[in-house]
């Protein structure tokens, strides 16, 4: 029988009415392990030994006579049921008698138990139910959903275990913590109570000073650490209650929704993982005295440092062996601004290969320094400032050097083509090492590898599509395409990396370009340096003319290319000097004069700006090529007139590999000259 009740299906035994007042004695069949707590009731609510008058279907709870009234104020809409001896056995069978055991009732059929539990509908319902509301619903007896329930439970509040191991180790470690601050704070108030009891006669002042510098500290510290415990205790405290899970009742552990304990379980599994369980807080506390009236009783190191510092105009990307200049301004513990000198400042740069260079401070007396140090080594570096032994708040820096561009002179490698170059101009680099070189003579385009392999040549002399007439400029986009500056034709021609024709632009209406040069793509736009014209050009990167800018600052514009500052760089050869606009054209500045000295520039032609900001410049009249840092500042030169490796006649074009080497195209010695990058 009992098997029959654990389906839907109705027989003999377990029909009844559910439509008339009166009910027929329905033959009960429990399993044997259907079992209640056989403790005495108590009132859920108060647990007080008043006797239980009623029961909240809604909470599973009994109530005594005024554990009742509140609750049916408070929950109105509960379903509360009033027992009486015809529905709650009694121990004498009277009204008010406190029961043995609790039974709890149907609502809707109110002589009817609750013994069975829909999983369809999740709540427990009686018999009568089963066989009209509930018919072909699945149902089973409370015990053996409750224990199948149970292990689903059990299965997601697993992690409960670890996770409380571990944070009850981090509680731990936490304690000792604050116990050893507090030895340590106690050692050094025997410490400073020592000094100053040397000192006393001059020294009282300051002495308080420290003592409540201290004490700040050690409420700071200790404040940090608790919030912490704060923090997993409460953790610790929800992952209590998901235990508890384990050992309540199956009346209980029935009314739990499922998809409420994953919603639980998620929410302390997500603020488990976010939780940090290293102190905050370190016992490093540090007293050192000094014998000396100028520096009063002695320093005070800690973690919140009685003197801080601000560091003002540190580059963060500076040039290799450029001398670089920065401010350090005190502070006290207060964070207002020191006015005397005296303090101990040292700089220190630690290069990539563990080399350490000394920088030079200078004390202004007025509680600034100024610090300054060169670069030895390119890479990156770490610089260290400290006052007073301490290093201030953000030190090490990490600081970037730009490549050693003084120490090239000789080409690792010179392109060619077997001596079939012509006029080689425009160079540019796309995806995975793959560049490209316009020659101006020859009409043609070349594509190499990665390994600096002749991959294709296509074009040829004419004015229909994918033909050229001196082509120069050349650029990529970011899908890997190709851009070619037709300078013949007064147009731009874009192809595929494979050297198929895909469209051109820029050689009719208020697009019309009269003599283009050079080319750079940036965020799907193509700008196009438009030199008879005297502007920029800016184009889509589909053809469309967008706008152009500059006319009234170029007179000559051969080449463009775009900075780490997210503007656009020209270089004039009219006016020998490289002009800085933002990228809606908005003029910005201007560096280089005339000449051929020291930083000067003479029919500058093309530019590349490499990953820290540095500029190289192609001066085409000084045959050489020129580097500036990112603010235009002079940093050196290499190359000279001639046919030797590393001499150049007429170059016209450079460009950066993504390994940092350096293309130029040599044009009047028909060829590429491919230097290292040191």
């Amino acid at each position: 029988m009992a098997d029959k009740q654990e389906t839907n299906k109705n027989t003999a035994d377990n029909l009844s009415c559910s439509l008339c007042a009166k009910f027929v004695k329905i033959l009960r069949h429990k399993s044997d392990d259907d079992t209640d707590d056989e403790t005495e009731v108590k009132c859920d609510d108060c647990g007080s030994d008043d006797p239980v008058v009623a029961l909240c279907i809604n909470c599973t709870l009994c109530l005594c006579e005024d554990c009742n009234k509140y609750h049916s104020k408070k929950y109105s809409t509960h379903d509360v049921v009033q027992l009486n001896g015809a529905c709650l056995p009694m121990t004498t069978g009277g009204v008010g008698v406190q029961p043995k055991k609790k039974i709890f009732y149907c609502t809707k059929h109110p002589q009817k138990e609750l013994d069975y539990y829909c999983q369809d509908c999740q709540h427990q319902i009686c018999q009568s139910c089963s066989v009209v509301e509930h018919v072909k619903h699945t149902y089973g007896t409370v015990v053996i959903s409750a224990s199948k329930y149970r292990k689903e439970l059990t299965k997601l509040i697993a992690p409960v275990e670890t996770m409380s191991e571990k944070l009850s180790k981090a509680e731990k470690n936490l304690i000792s913590m604050k116990h050893k601050i507090q030895k340590q704070v106690k050692e050094i108030n025997e410490m400073i109570d020592k000094w100053y009891t040397e000192q006393l006669t001059k020294l009282n002042k300051h002495h308080q000073q420290l003592k409540k510098q201290l004490q700040d500290e050690l409420s700071q510290k200790e404040m940090k650490l608790t919030t912490q415990l704060e923090d997993i205790k409460s953790v610790q405290d929800q992952l209590a209650n998901m235990k508890k899970l384990e050992n309540i009742s199956d009346r209980k552990v029935l009314s739990k929704k499922k998809e409420d304990i994953e919603k639980s379980m998620k929410e302390v599994s997500d603020k488990y993982k976010t939780l940090n369980t290293l102190p905050v807080e370190t016992d490093s506390i540090e007293f050192v005295p000094v014998d000396n009236p100028n520096l009063l009783l002695g320093h005070l190191f800690t973690s919140t440092h009685p003197y801080t510092s601000e560091v003002i105009g540190l580059p963060r990307n500076i040039g290799y062996n450029t001398k670089v200049e920065f401010t350090i301004q005190t502070r006290n513990c207060k964070g207002e601004k020191c006015t005397e000198g005296g303090h101990h400042i040292s700089v220190e740069l630690k290069s990539v290969t563990g080399n350490v260079t000394i920088g030079e401070v200078k004390d202004n007396n007025d509680g600034s320094y100024v610090a300054s140090f060169k670069a030895g080594e390119i890479g990156d570096a770490k610089l260290s400032v400290s006052i007073n032994g301490q290093q201030i708040r953000g030190s090490p820096y990490n600081i970037v050097v730009g490549r050693n561009y003084q120490g090239i002179n000789m080409p690792d490698e010179i392109v060619n083509d077997n001596g079939s170059m012509g006029c080689p101009w425009g160079i540019a680099f796309g995806k995975d090492g793959m560049w490209v070189v316009a020659d101006h003579s020859n009409h043609c385009v070349y594509i190499f590898n990665g390994q600096d392999e002749l991959v294709k040549k296509f074009g040829s002399y004419g004015s229909s599509n994918g033909k050229f007439s001196s082509p120069r400029g050349v650029a990529f986009d970011s899908d890997n395409h190709i851009y070619i500056v037709d300078n013949g034709n007064k147009r731009v021609q874009k192809f595929s990396i494979n050297g198929n024709y895909l469209l051109q632009f820029g050689n009719d209406g208020d697009e019309h370009l009269r003599g283009p040069y050079g080319i750079t793509t940036h965020n799907n736009k193509v700008h196009v340096a438009d030199c008879s014209n005297k502007r920029i050009a800016v184009f889509q990167t589909n053809g469309q003319f967008c706008t152009s800018f500059g006319s009234e600052h170029l007179r000559g514009p051969y080449d463009v290319a775009v900075n780490t500052n997210n503007q656009l760089l020209v270089v004039d050869w009219s006016n020998d000097c490289v002009v800085t606009f933002t990228l809606d054209g908005q003029y910005v500045g201007k560096f280089g004069t005339q000449g051929s000295g020291r930083g000067q520039l003479s029919g500058p032609c093309a530019l590349a700006i490499d990953i820290n900001g540095f500029i190289l410049v192609a001066d085409y009249s000084n045959h050489q090529v020129s580097i500036f840092d990112k603010s235009g500042n002079f940093i050196g030169c290499f190359g000279s007139k001639g046919s030797n490796a590393g001499q150049f006649n007429g170059l016209h074009a450079i460009a950066l590999s993504p390994n940092g080497s350096i293309y130029v195209s040599d044009r009047d010695n028909k060829r590429v000259q491919i230097f290292p990058n040191y």
